[in-house]
């Protein structure tokens, strides 16, 4: 069932992930899982821990940015096999 105030995202060109509120899964081994790794929010924040902690680089990473797309609902539900 769709849900309007879900968004869902291509990580990385392979992995699937939505986000509802601050609400964030990635669908791995066949099921979502709780993003419990900051998988999605580290990305739309381009947050790059290789970044020395007072480094202006460490958030807003072009690179990192590159790696999350939004997908459509429809896309979403391809990759997932349905269970989006």
């Amino acid at each position: 069932m769709r849900n309007e105030g879900t968004t869902y995202y291509l990580i990385c060109g392979r992995l699937v992930g939505r986000k509802t509120g601050y609400d964030c899964f990635l669908f791995q081994e066949g099921e979502w899982q709780e993003d419990r790794g900051w998988v999605i929010m580290d990305r739309l924040m381009g947050y790059d821990p290789s970044e020395p902690p007072d480094s202006p680089y460490r958030f807003g990473s072009l690179s990192v940015l590159d790696e999350i797309e939004e997908i459509s609902y429809e896309t979403a539900m391809l990759l997932t096999g349905g269970k989006a």
